[in-house]
């Protein structure tokens, strides 16, 4: 996957009754090839869905970099997840509910919908994003969430 050339999957596509994993995914399968572009990984919101349903950047990075399909990274997962299927629903729609501006920003800057993307004068995008990215690269890696 390269996310210099295309988003990530939409936020709210699913594998194995999960939303944003898909979106995961394909963060994980571009920071390994080293195209992650201008995306942050683990970035603030995966961290959020993997301590919703107790994963580990550890955790899923190693099954991605050994497994090509969507649905048996998703069936691993489940194995590996103490939840409920309940319990993964419910933890997911708190996700959504949760961060349901994000993903509204999301959808805008990844261009699934149109409109405005970040609400932020354009000459202040590019630093904050700078910002952001050495904040969450400091903050999380690989084996620290």
């Amino acid at each position: 996957m390269d996310l210099q050339q295309q988003p990530p999957r939409r936020w709210n596509a699913e594998v194995a009754g999960m939303i944003w994993l898909p979106r995961l995914i394909d963060k994980v399968r571009a920071f390994q090839a080293d195209t992650l572009g201008a995306y942050a990984y683990p970035s603030a919101l995966d961290q959020s869905f993997m301590r919703h349903l107790r994963l580990t950047p550890a955790l899923i990075e190693s099954i991605v970099r050994v497994t090509d399909s969507d649905e048996v990274i998703g069936a691993t997962l489940r194995q590996r997840i103490p939840l409920s299927d309940e319990e993964i629903r419910t933890r997911c729609a708190a996700f959504q509910e949760k961060y349901r501006w994000a993903f509204a920003v999301l959808d805008r800057d990844d261009g699934y919908v149109r409109g405005l993307g970040y609400p932020l004068p354009q000459f202040l995008q590019r630093p904050l994003w700078r910002w952001y990215q050495r904040w969450s690269a400091q903050k999380a890696n690989a084996t620290s969430v």
